[in-house]
């Protein structure tokens, strides 16, 4: 951004002190009475200009500028001319130089600098009597005119001062300024203060300003650039087509790509370069601008409004349309758009890219419904980096997002709470309750209908994982963990599946066509029960066989595990629909055939008739570990049948 300030204040010295625009002038601080005195009281004059222009010290610069050149040495030195010379000071000169970005005279190339030195020359002696305000005067520089302005005492030479007057020579007079005239078709701005200084280029230089090297290449006095300048309703035009509303929203890393295919480096064509046809290879790699003409030049499908606004280091041709590179062009009315192209989904888009899904989604002939998740939906899943994933783990989450048909918002809550949703990926599973509409009782739906030309797109606020384990794997795994859980669990369903008079409660709930709601105690749940029965056998530690001793038998812990499983899916965001607006409600369970009783506040109360032991209500304190039959909620207490 500093850059950019420095830029502006650099543009502005150039408006007051080089012209930019060919509107240049000056000015003489003393009024015509004084100047009419002046005539009177001089001398005849016995040198030529260049004479005078030898021998004024300040004129140093100007007299080495002009001994390049013969035929102006020549001409001001003619004693039978009648000449008018516009003097600048060497001052004049230096602030040129700089500006331009040159250490001396010989850096500016010879042609541009007799063109200048031409501007500074009339072909007729012009006393500032002579002189009127709004006056045209045309100089040895063929086309192009100086224009006087006078206020008051002040007269200006397009927009530098005149600070003597009326220097007399042999051969016509001289009036010192304290600027170089600069002809219109010389540019002394970079292209980034091109920018800068042109008002319907506002959102351009935002843009640029996101990316410091592009801004120091664009500003190098040494480069050689073309630029295409897409107009500010241009810019505003394509944040409505990719349905964003301002240009924060779009990811840097797209915004570049964006800008850089406006960039022609290493060459500066003017649009008499351009052809019917033409292909022009743009800073951005491997992809290339088109050129049409007619009687419009068009660059790809915008059109050039205002064409060769030269620059020192390239041109500017501004244009209508923001140019969109190929990889964009074909993701613009896709599903993919609403991600791409907002900040808020780089992961999701990048995660598109790297399980090379892009060409599956953005195809124009399919019809696809697509749950989005936002960077923070990522995060809340726990993907933190996708670098810890392959492109087939990606590509089997991603697809589980991803429906092979279109459903709007309407269409999915007319699939009714508890329905399956077939996925690409797998199925999961919709929950629909007062709050909003629900993937596996996790993912929020909180944004839908963003329709595409191949679908539609809701957003979620955390990524769907699929489900790869039934429910007596994911225990076994919990209770083998570093932080474990279940262990306990675990135990007892071996306890019992091996147990020749006890059910298998494990082949029962590893069961891949069933469908179970366990609520799974965790290890401290157990120890409380354990507590509870106490130390059956005096070892000093309560424990699973001393939990066995006191109920009289593996049989009525099977009946206490049982106790856990209901039948079906039942997420977190289905409780409320259980309820139905009341404080409690008694759910059954499948295998044994009894219930208890789920309250409003997470809590669980059973009936403790098997073992009496006065037991608190189990808390909910986990939800929603989606199996490959059922799901899995955490509770603090084991329930008792």
């Amino acid at each position: 951004m500093k850059k950019l300030e420095l830029t502006a204040l650099r543009l502005f010295k150039r408006y007051l002190l080089v012209l930019f625009i060919p509107l240049l002038t000056f000015t003489v601080s003393c009024d015509d009475d004084d100047m009419d005195d002046m005539d009177d009281d001089m001398e005849e004059p016995t040198s030529t200009i260049l004479e005078l222009a030898q021998s004024t010290e300040s004129l140093s610069t100007l007299e080495a500028a002009v001994g390049n050149y013969d035929d102006l040495v020549a001409a001001l030195g003619d004693e039978d001319a009648s000449l008018t010379v516009f003097a600048p000071t060497d001052d004049a000169f230096a602030t040129l130089l700089e500006v331009l970005g040159y250490s001396g005279l010989d850096d500016i190339p010879a042609d541009l600098l007799k063109q200048v030195l031409q501007y500074h020359v009339v072909g007729s002696a012009a006393l500032s009597t002579d002189l009127s305000d709004g006056q045209s005067l045309q100089t040895l520089l063929e086309g192009e005119s100086v224009t006087v302005s006078i206020n008051g005492s002040t007269v200006m030479i397009n927009m530098s001062t005149v600070t003597t007057a009326n220097i007399e020579a042999t051969n016509g007079v001289v009036h010192i300024i304290d600027a170089v005239l600069v002809p219109s078709f010389v540019p002394v701005s970079d292209i980034v203060e091109l920018a800068v200084a042109t008002e319907d280029l506002s959102v351009l230089v935002q843009a640029l300003t996101k990316f410091d090297d592009l801004v120091a290449a664009l500003s190098d006095n040494s480069g050689q650039f073309t630029v295409f300048a897409p107009t500010n309703e241009a810019f505003l035009d394509l944040l409505g087509i990719v349905g964003q509303e301002e240009l924060d929203d779009i990811p840097e890393s797209v915004l570049r790509r964006v800008l850089e295919y406006h960039v022609i480096s290493g060459t500066v064509a003017l649009s008499s370069d351009l052809s019917d046809g033409q292909e022009i290879a743009t800073m951005l790699t491997d992809e290339s601008v088109t050129v049409t003409t007619g009687s419009e030049v068009m660059i790809d499908n915008a059109t050039v409004t205002m064409p060769d606004i030269t620059a020192v280091n390239g041109v500017v041709h501004i244009i209508d349309g923001v140019l969109v590179p190929s990889l964009e062009a074909s993701i613009v009315n896709t599903v993919v758009e609403p991600a791409y192209f907002n900040v808020d989904f780089t992961t999701l888009t990048s995660a598109v890219v790297k399980a090379d899904l892009l060409s599956t989604l953005i195809d124009a002939e399919a019809e696809f419904t697509v749950f989005a998740p936002t960077n923070d939906a990522f995060e809340a899943a726990g993907i933190t980096s996708l670098d810890d994933y392959t492109a087939e783990q990606l590509a089997d989450v991603l697809l589980y997002h991803v429906l092979d048909f279109t459903a709007d918002a309407e269409a999915v809550a007319g699939l009714g709470t508890g329905s399956a949703v077939s996925s690409l990926g797998g199925d999961s599973y919709l929950s629909i309750n007062s709050n909003g509409i629900f993937l596996n009782g996790i993912a929020e739906v909180v944004a839908t209908d963003i329709t595409a030309d191949n679908g539609i797109v809701h957003v979620i606020d955390r990524t769907l994982v699929p489900p790869s384990s039934n429910i007596v794997e994911i225990a076994v795994a919990a209770s083998q963990a570093t932080d474990a859980e279940f262990g306990q669990l675990v135990a007892a369903l071996t306890a019992v599946e091996n147990d020749a008079n006890a059910p298998n409660l494990i082949t029962v709930l590893g069961d891949a066509d069933a469908s179970f709601t366990v609520f799974a105690p965790t290890d401290a749940a157990f120890q409380a029960l354990y507590d509870a029965a106490g130390d059956q056998d005096d070892d000093g530690d309560a424990d699973i066989n001393d939990l066995v001793s006191f109920a009289g038998g593996l049989n009525v812990i099977a009946n206490v595990l049982q106790y856990h499983v209901v039948s079906g899916r039942v997420f977190s965001t289905d409780i409320p629909n259980l309820l139905d607006g009341n404080s409690s409600v008694t759910v059954g369970t499948v295998l044994d055939g009894t219930s208890f009783t789920l309250n409003s506040d997470l809590t669980i109360e059973g009936s403790d008739g098997a073992l009496g032991v006065g037991l608190d209500n189990a808390t909910i304190v986990g939800t929603d570990i989606l199996a490959t039959n059922g799901v899995i909620h955490t509770i603090d207490q084991v329930i008792l049948p």
